[in-house]
């Protein structure tokens, strides 16, 4: 195996060192005996370390925790006799521990303020349109008998909704990554 470059390290080192404590505790409730848990994360490792680009990898913890279920499932397979322990910690595998952290809650909790009030920001006749298509589930067609206008100016209004809740969450979206920034920066001189 060719040396890894200095720039897969710091991949390694930014994005999935900060995982191994993790790992390791994910790996001890679902291990089978006879696994050795560091031979699994070295062998993880020089998996990502032989990947030929990291570019395409958008969730690290995911990447690696499948690395892993997959090194197990093929010692498993090239066992001889698979005992019917080494079978409940296989179904074991199948389920990561995806349950949703403090912050994802809060983000997500904040992202459906965001889009809330887009959607309240939005002009009246827009707003009842995209209420009427979106959260009631009703049909273009019955949205434009009911309101007593052409199915023409429904879909108008609902491009015309749809555009400017996008324009809303983009300019929010902007002033969340703003806000990153400075504290950040705030962090960064506090620290120094």
């Amino acid at each position: 195996m060719p040396a890894v470059s200095s720039e897969r390290a710091r991949w390694l080192a930014a994005n999935m060192l900060p995982l191994e404590p993790q790992l390791r505790g994910w790996l001890r409730r679902v291990t089978p005996p006879g696994l050795e848990i560091d031979d699994l994360i070295q062998e993880a490792y020089a998996k990502l370390a032989g990947l030929a680009t990291v570019e395409n990898i958008t969730q690290p913890k995911a990447y690696l925790y499948q690395i892993v279920k997959r090194l197990v499932s093929d010692h498993l397979r090239r066992a001889n006799v698979i005992s019917i322990e080494a079978v409940a910690e296989m179904a074991q595998l199948s389920v990561l521990d995806e349950s949703p952290t403090p912050e994802r809650i809060l983000s997500g909790r904040q992202e459906l303020e965001r889009v809330f009030r887009a959607i309240v920001a939005l002009p009246s006749a827009c707003r009842v349109v995209f209420v009427m298509r979106k959260f009631d589930g009703k049909s273009q067609k019955a949205i434009a008998a009911e309101l007593q206008i052409s199915e023409n100016i429904v879909e108008k209004r609902m491009s015309r909704a749809l555009r400017m809740i996008l324009e809303q969450l983009q300019a929010s979206a902007k002033e969340v990554a703003n806000a990153s920034k400075f504290e950040r920066v705030v962090k960064e001189r506090r620290d120094a």
